[in-house]
């Protein structure tokens, strides 16, 4: 029988108390009153909380009638619990980055509790900056709401692919008059009902209707309409994505969160716009997590005939010769040329690939859209032809991945058969059925103020969207994805990851020679190959960051193609790790790890780092800070509590750490056995994999000091990826292959 725990479901109304607080006690009245009358006939209860986000000195007031959570207790879900008061720096950049992120762990940890019904918030440009973040990471189908100043402008940087709701001010939040109070009433009485809609909603677990994501533009409408109608008919539920950049991400974080369990991507147009350089483009992540989970796909090429720019008078200068077509007074078509469309084609293919399910590729010879037709602007044969001749030539065709060419139009019916037919063909062969934990049902019951925890999954997936990495280059960023895609399809091959440390420049050398995959290096290195215990590198010998600084010069020259991370001490009080993450980039490591770590210190010292705000939360901020750069980030974990705050901080990579490496004459002696690891490390895995199913894990330390060691736990673990060494990997190599030449050079007899 399965233990409840009863918790009481709350609304968050946020904002910035110590400028916002008349707004928000008006803001929260209107919900609660809402939420009163809506529910007056149910037993479900829900609590309204206003939350302070301010980011200034200014201390704000409480709320005399309302529950009320200070900004020192969102900031402790970021540094961590203390009685301590937590402090923001002076600059307001960095101070609202972080506080966006310590409100997105409160209402992470809320949802994790089964307690979050909704958030609503209020700001101007700053405040839906600081709040947007956070809403964005909750999933779809929780009600969120921003009563925002910017919500008539640009808002994909605030929205992305969420269901967030930017709900226009009108006017500047800056007190209540006869506008304002009209504008936040409104906007209480739409989020109440949001969330009491919730409340009655049907569980969509009891819907297991197998869904499909399909992609459509203008151009391919008569085809994508067509599939809907067939699919529908065969007992499908589809979901219809708008190809323009923002729709193709929507669509792939669905398919990631488990909504999405087969794609008909007919218009791959998105592509075109990445290659060429228009506004609608996906980014190289395009197709991964289709690829990655394993689900049933057809593709298509609707509308690589075109790459999407606004007005004609933004198209840029190096294409105004092209053939434009005038789609409408904001968006203008330029058809694409032969050369394109097979880059187009290298693209696709390189994806396609990588797979290892069921793929169809279906390619209408005729036309790939509306405008691709005899007498139509954009109607190119020898342009289209060469997509598709170099789509063939290029996709490595097997039992599972095959390409049909069909003497079609893409809105042709025989087209769109041929096509429902390939999927269906796919799914009976995959076997392919719904998976129902997939759909979080919208509330549990809720009888007298109450929620059983047992009743919905609670866990986040962590999205790898651009519109989370806010502080990115996009080369970083894409060097990073392209690291990571390079890893996973190593993975999928079977084939484990391997990291190691460098402490000098030969050794980082001769692991790329060896075919590592990552190589980190961090202060433990230098003292260990200077014959000390790595556990120097967290005593006062050195200044840890200036000597992975210095180690650079060393290391990155040498190393021609593996990524190289640094080895950053998150904890340095005297450095501002924003700056410092920005050199760690601009010297050319490719991301970071936290070393040195707190996590090697255990009882009362680690105890009192942790009381006095120098603790491994600090480790969690910094990796934080550098996965919205787009920096590649491989953190310790160690133990399942750690590993699920760094998933949540967005981690690439967890690694496992059992302590200090044995074996060898500088290794440590007290050591988890290889059994303890094993449960150890599956228990680190399975915690970061409910944050993130698409974690790369990795094991390291304590017993695992060899290839057999390594081999050992991979083996006796499930979503353990491969391992990663460092005294392993140079100080015990180096002891035995020196130890033996001095030996055979003593054996030399003169006589």
């Amino acid at each position: 029988m399965v233990n409840q725990v009863n918790r009481t479901l709350q609304v968050f109304c946020i904002g910035t108390a110590d400028t916002k607080l008349e707004e928000l006690r008006f803001l929260s009245d209107s919900v609660r009153s809402n939420l009163n009358n809506f529910s007056a006939h149910s037993s479900s209860k829900v609590e309204v909380t206003v939350v302070d986000v301010s980011t200034s000195q200014k201390e704000a007031q409480g709320c005399r009638d309302l529950k009320y959570v200070s900004r020192n207790d969102v900031l402790s879900c970021y540094f961590g619990s203390g009685e301590q008061s937590h402090s923001l720096p002076d600059d307001r950049g960095t101070a609202i980055t972080m506080m966006s992120e310590a409100v997105e762990c409160f209402l992470q940890k809320a949802h994790r509790d089964c307690v979050l019904a909704g958030a609503i918030g209020v700001g101007g440009s700053g405040g839906t900056s600081l709040l947007s973040s956070a809403f964005r990471s909750l999933p779809i189908g929780i009600p969120k709401i921003i009563v925002s100043t910017v919500a008539s402008g640009q808002t994909e940087p605030y929205v992305g692919t969420s269901d967030l709701v930017l709900f226009p001010s009108v006017v500047d939040i800056c007190g209540i008059n006869k506008v304002s109070r009209v504008i936040l009433s409104n906007a209480g009485a739409a989020f109440a009902g949001m969330v009491v809609g919730r409340l009655q909603a049907s569980s969509f677990s009891k819907d297991n209707k197998f869904t499909v994501g399909i992609t459509m533009f203008g151009v391919t409408t008569p085809c994508v309409n067509a599939i809907k109608e067939r699919l529908l008919n065969e007992g499908y539920e589809t979901l219809i994505f708008h190809a323009t950049g923002v729709g193709g991400r929507a669509m792939e974080n669905l398919v990631r969160a488990g909504f999405i369990q087969g794609v008909l991507d007919i218009t791959t147009t998105e592509v075109a716009d990445h290659i060429v350089g228009g506004i609608m483009a996906c980014d190289i992540s395009r197709f991964d997590s289709i690829i990655e989970k394993k689900i049933p796909l057809v593709l298509s090429v609707g509308a690589l005939d075109m790459v999407n720019f606004g007005a004609i008078d933004t198209i840029p200068s190096d294409f105004k010769q092209r053939k434009i077509y005038k789609h409408n007074e904001q968006v203008s078509l330029m058809r694409t040329t032969v050369g394109e469309n097979k880059k187009f084609a290298a693209f696709i293919a390189e994806k396609l690939n990588m797979s290892s399910s069921k793929i169809s590729v279906c390619l209408p010879e005729k036309g790939v859209s509306a405008l691709d037709a005899p007498g139509k602007p954009f109607y190119d044969p020898e342009a289209t032809g060469a997509l598709i001749d170099e789509l063939q030539r290029l996709i490595q065709t097997n039992n599972d991945r095959k390409v049909n060419v069909f003497p079609y139009h893409v809105n042709d019916p025989e087209f769109v058969t041929e096509v429902v037919n390939s999927f269906i063909e796919i799914c009976e062969n995959s076997k392919v059925t719904t998976d129902p934990q997939a759909f979080v049902e919208p509330y549990p019951n809720v009888q007298d103020g109450s929620v059983s925890m047992t009743t919905i999954p609670c866990h986040k997936t962590v999205p790898y969207s651009l519109s989370d990495f806010p502080n990115a280059k996009p080369e970083t960023l894409r060097r990073t994805q392209l690291i990571l895609q390079q890893l996973k399809d190593q993975m999928r091959a079977g084939k484990p990851i391997i990291g190691a440390g460098a402490g000098t420049g030969i050794s980082a050398k001769f692991e790329e020679a060896g075919g590592v995959d990552l190589i980190v290096l961090y202060n433990s290195g230098r003292f260990r190959m200077a014959g000390r215990g790595s556990l120097a590198g967290l005593l006062p010998f050195a200044d840890a960051n200036a000597v992975v600084v210095d180690m650079a010069n060393e290391v990155l020259p040498v190393v021609k193609k593996v990524p190289v991370l640094a080895g950053v001490c998150g904890t340095d009080p005297f450095r501002r790790m924003d700056f410092f993450l920005k050199q760690v980039e601009s010297i050319g490591f490719h991301g970071v790890q936290n070393f040195p770590t707190v996590g090697l210190f255990d009882g009362n010292f680690r105890q009192n780092l942790e009381e006095t705000g120098m603790g491994y939360s600090l480790e969690v901020a910094m990796i934080a800070e550098a996965h919205k750069m787009g920096l590649l980030t491989t953190p310790y974990a160690f133990n399942p509590d750690e590993a699920v705050q760094m998933a949540e901080a967005g981690a690439d990579i967890i690694v496992a750490h059992m302590g200090l490496t044995t074996s060898g004459s500088i290794g440590a002696k007290t050591a988890l056995s290889t059994d303890e690891s094993v449960v150890l490390v599956q228990a680190i895995a399975d915690a970061a994999h409910r944050i993130n199913p698409d974690l790369i894990v990795l094991c390291h330390g304590g017993p695992i000091s060899g290839p057999k060691e390594a081999e050992f736990v991979l083996k006796r673990t499930n979503g353990v990826h491969g391992f990663y060494g460092a005294s392993s990997m140079e100080r015990l190599p180096v002891e035995q292959a020196i130890t033996a030449t001095v030996q055979q050079y003593k054996s030399i007899t003169l006589t």
